[in-house]
């Protein structure tokens, strides 16, 4: 018996330990086709809206190449792949846990998680590129 994904928004967990998926993947076509500059996934709490990107990263990103049917094979766009699956790098950008008590905490708080996602990256992918950390506040640097 499968077990009910409550609270799980780790796409390959969902497929890899056996969890019941709804197939959202005929989504990632239709978005490609929209063409769409901006993108807003507006629902409430709890209507995976980090699972579906956590979808979108798992099948953009270039690193999967060598899981694409493990983690695709029995999707429908695992069966019907668009023209850019695999094609990008990822960053990802996680601003859960920023403090928020004061204006000047938020901006450190919030510069914090930004530089945390673009050493993931550059990591990630074994990129070597310098940054300019002045002008931040004080106690990021």
């Amino acid at each position: 018996m499968k077990k009910i994904p409550y609270g799980e928004s780790h796409y390959p967990s969902l497929i890899q330990q056996g969890y019941v998926y709804v197939d959202k993947t005929p989504y990632i076509q239709l978005l490609e086709e929209y063409q769409a500059k901006y993108l807003f996934f507006l629902r409430p709490r709890r209507f995976g809206k980090t699972l579906f990107l956590s979808t979108l990263e798992y099948y953009y990103d270039h690193k999967n190449k060598d899981v694409f049917l493990e983690f695709f094979g029995e999707t429908s766009i695992g069966k019907t792949p668009t023209s850019l699956k695999n094609q990008y790098y990822i960053l990802r950008f996680n601003f859960s846990g920023i403090t928020t008590s004061t204006k000047e905490v938020l901006l450190e708080s919030f510069t914090q998680k930004v530089i945390e996602s673009l050493e993931k990256f550059l990591e990630k992918y074994h990129l070597a590129v310098e940054y300019d950390t002045s002008g931040l506040p004080a106690t990021i640097d």
